[in-house]
């Protein structure tokens, strides 16, 4: 394992014998983002990024095809060029037609349905961490979690996004002990893109994706600006400071480092509950890299450290303040990370179909945390190596990917006094087959075993597969298996903001599913105009799931193996139009149906709104100077948790009412960057006493966890971005 340790993989898994970069612009010198560009006779390639560039391996034999709805395609020779600087024309057949480049797009060579967020994107929210970074997106969900800790969550298809795989650079980030907060730890302005897919994942990424998978691209050391501030404050008295900075160092080397500190201290009650309406804040977050970029071998080493530190509870509650002596209801959250990461890959030039990758990462965390009387320890030790081989059978028309992988979980937890240790060690093996006959039909059948030293073996069949039915018109479909172990505490450490027990009725079991369903993308042209058509529906039916049961006894909070039926039902139907050249409209609406054998009868899970709908509008002026966006979410009524057996003056309603939240920003550009001005909650909606008894918060009825919306209300934010390309 040690000789593991020193090696590691960065895997572009289209490979050549040389890179090739370049720009990819209209012809008014304005780039495009999410054009095509293809190696001929392959299916082989990439996009462009949110200044029109790409970067693709390539032999000098090769000729590129680059492609952009409403342009004409372009085919260029390699020969010896490594840099390429294209501009495309508009088809003559689309005169009328007037084509930007896009925020948002559906990645139309995946075969699995999956949402491109692009750096344009994140820029039209504050965007301070990554549970912020979907607000204007319409497949992810976003909530608090509970009225003192102030974390929020996200959802996928219905459900709990600890059930998402969230990956970075496709290494695994936010799971484990993180996988409810560590949402809250991954900086916005450190994101270059997000690749939001549904359903079940590819088996090379692991066996843990049971409902979608979240991967984060990093703004990378050898693209990424030299120099890149955001300052941000907000009417809270937040504020934030990021920096990003990367260095050539020569030919092949390139370093990147990027920086994070936030901080808020203010005691803020608008509620007049005595409590604090978002807990006291700061955190430091850095990461450094390294990457190489030879002719046969390509590798990249970083290191990420970070502390966040929480404060919370009632008004005066201050950080160092040891919530159990202390006389007031306290919150207190220390996590500390280090994690040494990177990638190793070897090229063959002479056989761009060919590659081999090796992916690493070693990390160590620990939280401490304190709920009033009550206090949470927990350690994590964290191993993963994935070895991935890519290769033809025949010729391109045949593909597989096969590998091995490694993950190892060391935890060591204690909650009140009771202590909890386990050591998860699970290794793996993948094949995945991918026929790509033509340009219309893309099948991919993938199966993965992993032996897990506690639970046995975990099976996990995939296929996605994917049709053309011609311009504009897509059809894919998915269905496969996904495992995961439960953490009970730091996944549910909102129930811990409350008088509730924590009882453990059995020992707990792997959580196990199945997840298929698809999607159908159609673009319409209704006269100059285009008009994109996204259905979607997904099924996730459970075999075994740990069901957090707080209907049972309103004093306690039980966990226990499903004994019945659970499962979940998404239905999307989303419209994207331009309206003009610069305003652009997009609209959604979900249907969920996610229920639940709880206490003994299959019900609604609580929290889950069954109706929403989404709506955003975006403007920008010439040379996008001036930018407006505005963001409308509805949000249907959630069934609560049973609190019937509580004294009437406690008792609350059974379902939660129906809401609006409304975000807006504006920003002026500059030659150096740009201001930017907006608000959340726009409306000032607030859920009317979040806390339940917040007067006796050490009594038996206090409870903090049932919140449903908004608890802060409006907030008005201000910021600054700088940067030199």
């Amino acid at each position: 394992m040690k000789n593991i340790l020193f090696l590691f993989y960065i895997l572009p898994l289209s490979l050549a014998a040389q890179l090739i970069t370049g720009t990819v612009q209209d012809n008014e010198n304005e780039p495009l983002v999410g054009a095509s560009v293809t190696i001929v006779g392959t299916t082989t390639g990439t996009t462009t990024d949110i200044h029109g560039q790409f970067e693709l391996n390539a032999s000098p034999e090769d000729s590129l095809q680059i492609s952009f709805v409403g342009f004409q395609t372009k085919v260029l020779a390699v020969a010896n060029r490594q840099k390429l600087d294209i501009q495309l024309q508009p088809d003559t057949e689309l005169e009328a037609v007037t084509v930007e480049s896009s925020a948002t797009f559906i990645d139309e060579l995946q075969p699995i349905h999956s949402e491109v967020i692009t750096e344009k994107e994140l820029l039209k929210a504050a965007c301070c961490n990554l549970s912020e970074s979907f607000e204007t997106n319409a497949s992810v969900d976003v909530s608090f979690t509970d009225a003192v800790t102030g974390t929020k969550m996200i959802r996928m298809l219905g459900l709990d996004g600890k059930y998402t795989l969230i990956n970075r650079e496709n290494m695994p980030l936010v799971r484990g002990l993180t996988s409810r907060a560590g949402l809250n730890l991954v900086p916005g302005t450190w994101i270059q893109s997000i690749d939001v897919g549904k359903g079940a994942g590819s088996v090379v990424n692991g066996f843990e994706s049971m409902t979608g998978q979240i991967n984060l691209e990093y703004k990378k050391p050898e693209t990424a600006e030299k120099l890149y501030l955001n300052a941000y404050a907000n009417s809270f008295g937040r504020t934030e400071l990021n920096a990003n900075a990367t260095v050539q160092l020569n030919d092949k080397w390139s370093t990147g480092i990027l920086a994070h500190t936030d901080y808020f201290a203010a005691d803020r009650d608008k509620n007049n509950d005595g409590f604090m309406d978002l807990p006291k804040a700061r955190q430091i977050n850095v990461l450094n890299r390294y990457k190489y970029m030879g002719d046969r071998v390509r590798s990249q080493i970083g290191l990420h450290v970070l502390k966040d530190q929480k404060a919370g509870g009632q008004l005066g509650f201050d950080f160092g303040d040891d919530t159990s002596t202390s006389d007031l209801y306290g919150y207190s959250s220390e996590t500390t990370r280090a994690e040494l990461f990177g990638k190793f890959g070897l090229l063959f030039p002479e056989a761009p179909y060919k590659g081999w990758g090796l992916l690493y990462s070693l990390s160590y965390q620990k939280q401490t945390s304190g709920f009033g009387r009550r206090s949470y320890i927990g350690e994590e030790k964290t191993l993963y190596t994935n070895l991935i081989h890519q290769n033809i059978l025949g010729n391109s028309f045949h593909q597989y990917k096969l590998g091995g992988s490694l993950l190892v979980d060391l935890y060591d937890e204690q909650f009140a006094d009771s202590l909890f240790a386990r050591n998860e060690i699970v290794p793996g093996g993948f094949f995945e087959y991918t026929y790509l006959p033509n340009d219309q039909f893309t099948l991919v059948l993938g199966s993965r075993l992993d032996f897990h030293n506690l639970y046995g073996i975990y099976h996990s069949p995939r296929i996605h597969t994917k049709y053309a039915f011609g311009k504009g018109t897509t059809l894919r479909a998915a269905a496969g298996k996904g495992y995961r172990t439960s953490n009970i505490i730091p996944e549910n450490n909102q129930t811990l903001v409350s008088s509730r027990r924590l009882v453990v009725e059995e020992s707990l079991q792997p959580e196990e599913s199945w997840n298929l369903g698809g999607s159908l993308v159609q673009e319409v042209t209704i006269g100059s105009k285009r008009l994109n058509l996204t259905a979607d529906y997904f099924y996730t039916i459970f075999e075994n799931q740990v069901i957090t049961d707080m209907d049972q006894n309103p004093q306690e909070v039980r966990f226990y193996n499903l004994d019945g039926k659970s499962y979940a039902s998404s239905l999307q139907l989303e419209a994207d139009y331009k309206v003009t050249p610069r305003l652009s409209t997009k609209a959604a609406y979900k249907l969920y149906d996610v229920k639940a054998t709880i206490n003994d009868q299959l019900q609604p899970l609580p929290f889950v709104a069954k109706n929403r709908f989404f709506w955003n509008w975006s403007y920008s002026s010439k040379y996008d100077i001036w930018q407006a966006d505005l963001t409308l979410q509805w949000y249907g009524k959630k069934r609560l948790p049973d609190t019937s057996e509580k004294p009437e003056a406690f008792q609350q309603q059974d379902y939660a009412p129906d809401f609006t939240n409304i975000n807006a920003q504006v920003s002026r550009a500059f030659r150096w960057g740009n201001v930017y001005i907006g608000s959340e909650n726009l409306l000032d909606f607030r859920q009317d006493n979040p806390i339940i008894d917040p007067e006796n918060p050490f009594g038996e009825n206090f409870d903090g966890s049932l919140v449903w919306g908004p608890v802060a209300g409006r907030v008005i934010y201000f910021g600054v971005r700088y940067k030199i390309d």
